[in-house]
């Protein structure tokens, strides 16, 4: 039985959506996509929404939606009633392919339960033929597809725009069913992962050697890029008041960093750097909504970003920024200031010498004449984030965590300004493949525990400064997610027989957090990622690898 009281939240929550749903019955391959997480978090996700319009736009195919039930619901579907979708109220069951468009580690814990909840078996291998196809895509699968390998008969390896409509081609001429030659045929367009073709082997320590393939099924699987993005842009297709931009039409503005910080996956993945073009950008604002979202991964470094900010503000637009740096110009900065009276900004390290060495050279003097500049403007709340446990890192990096924002206090006193109230985010760093970082280890619990308390306790009787953080238990299992392999994987779908203790079950399977995370890796050793082919040479990212001090 579909959980009712599910299906009556979708009905509230598509009420009051702006843009027709493109979602019908009674074509030739129905497809539900899910994101794994709430419809908050999923709406404001320009890549789930661009797959949920691609799909509906390609002739012959219905792409229904479907996201992870909110909190209070989740009982009902524990205890039995089934998911439901959201626009033709359909069981996930009866859709012939199943898609997920994954963004966050964590959020595999979320396409198991999904899949548990949909009766469809969680291991691919235990699936019977005639049961829907799953199909996994986003930038976490895309840069390590191990970890969801046993869960996926297909992963899409770079970005759906160029990927997608070949594979929809391919499963319409097929029609339904998870056979070996459907498999084949996909596994040939580039971009495609079909898991079942390559075989992980260790040696007797159990660390991983390289890929057995299967067939003659293509290796490495290449990174593919939508060519076309710059001429046309991209864009949401459904406005919400519950999104986490709410109300806003969201405008991609850039996709790849010319930064190259040697954290940020997004920036090794998305290559070439591409923006759109200003004419489309400009035409793309002629809507009728009144609040314009931009999004990209280097806002900042866009050329024409004050035009088009200006023609926004000209049409009675109010505008909000995904990111954006703190070198940003500074008519954007007045105006994303003005407008919402808070700042959002990434540091990501209190003292110069340890930003720059991840590269990220900004100096103390740009960054604290910038926040003085938004405190001028208007923001009466400074969001600040940082990460803790970076390579390199060393305890007077730590102490000078608790000296920022004490420092901007200082400078707005300086100054005569009103002082702001300061939210420090602190976040463990996590090694992402791909990456110069990538050879570089995780810290322990503890020691981050015991970095993140330090900070706190300096900060704890400092008015007007909140510290907030990711907890350490869940950043190393993001950590996990990142740079494991299958049996991460499977550990945490035999987690669900376990009640949920995915610890529990990483542990009766020996996966361990030492061999994954928390070395230093050898410069030359393989890597499970390396299924998948960015583009990067090895040696040129452990080139610009902080090594020596790690």
């Amino acid at each position: 039985m579909i959980c009712k009281a599910l299906a009556a939240t979708w009905d509230c929550l598509l009420e009051k959506e702006k843009g027709a749903p493109l979602c019908s019955q009674g074509w030739d391959l129905s497809m539900l996509l899910f994101f794994p997480n709430i419809y908050r978090v999923g709406m404001a996700n320009m890549g789930f929404q661009t797959i949920y319009r691609l799909a509906n736009a390609i002739g012959g195919v219905s792409c229904d939606r479907c996201f992870l039930p909110e909190p209070h619901l989740i009982p009902l579907i524990e205890r039995g009633e089934e998911l439901v979708s959201m626009e033709v109220k359909a069981s996930p069951r009866e859709f012939p392919v199943l898609a997920f468009s994954i963004s966050f580690e964590l959020d595999l814990l979320n396409v198991i339960r999904l899949l548990h909840w949909s009766r469809v078996e969680p291991l691919a291998s235990l699936r019977r033929e005639e049961d829907p196809l799953v199909i996994m895509g986003g930038i976490v699968p895309s840069a390590n597809p191990e970890p969801f390998a046993p869960l996926a008969d297909v992963i899409v390896v770079g970005e759906g725009e160029e990927v997608l409509p070949r594979v929809l081609k391919v499963l319409k001429e097929e029609g339904i069913g998870r056979t070996r030659r459907l498999l084949s045929r996909l596994a040939w367009i580039p971009g495609v992962y079909v898991p079942s073709f390559y075989n992980p082997k260790y040696d007797h320590f159990g660390r991983f050697l390289r890929f057995e393939v299967r067939g003659d099924a293509p290796f490495p699987v290449k990174w593919a890029y939508w060519q076309g993005f710059s001429q046309k842009g991209n864009q949401s297709s459904l406005v919400t008041p519950y999104g986490a931009f709410p109300q806003a039409f969201l405008l991609e503005v850039s996709r790849g960093c010319p930064y190259l910080c040697k954290f940020c996956l997004s920036a090794y993945l998305y290559r070439p750097l591409r923006m759109v073009d200003k004419k489309r950008l400009l035409s793309s604002l002629d809507v009728p909504f009144s609040k314009v979202g931009f999004i990209g991964t280097s806002l900042s470094h866009y050329p024409y970003l004050v035009e088009v900010v200006d023609k926004a503000l000209s049409l009675g637009k109010d505008v909000s920024f995904s990111s954006l740096r703190l070198d940003a110009p500074l008519a954007v900065l007045k105006t994303v200031c003005g407008q919402s009276k808070r700042g959002t900004f990434g540091i990501e390290a209190a003292g110069e010498e340890l930003r720059k060495a991840v590269g990220k050279p900004l100096s103390q003097e740009l960054l604290m004449d910038r926040l003085l500049f938004c405190v001028e403007q208007g923001a009466q709340i400074l969001k600040l984030y940082f990460m803790i446990g970076l390579p390199g890192e060393k305890y007077d990096d730590v102490e000078a965590l608790s000296v920022f924002p004490k420092g901007v206090f200082h400078q707005c006193r300086m100054r005569g300004l009103p002082l702001p109230q300061i939210h420090l985010s602190l976040a463990p760093f996590v090694s992402k493949p791909h990456t110069p970082f990538q050879w570089s280890p995780m810290e322990t619990r503890d020691v981050l525990r015991a970095k993140i308390r330090k900070v706190e306790s300096d900060l704890r009787r400092v008015k007007g400064v909140v510290v907030t953080g990711e907890g350490p238990k869940w950043s190393l299992l993001q950590g996990l997610i990142s740079k494991g392999d299958r049996r991460v994987g499977e550990a945490l779908v035999a987690s669900l027989d376990m009640g949920g203790d995915w610890n529990g079950a990483l542990k009766t399977h020996n996966v361990s957090f030492y061999y994954h995370i928390h070395r230093t890796r050898d410069r030359h050793e393989p890597f499970p990622w390396e299924v998948v082919d960015t583009g990067w040479e090895k040696e040129a990212l452990y080139s610009r690898a902080f090594i020596s001090k790690v």
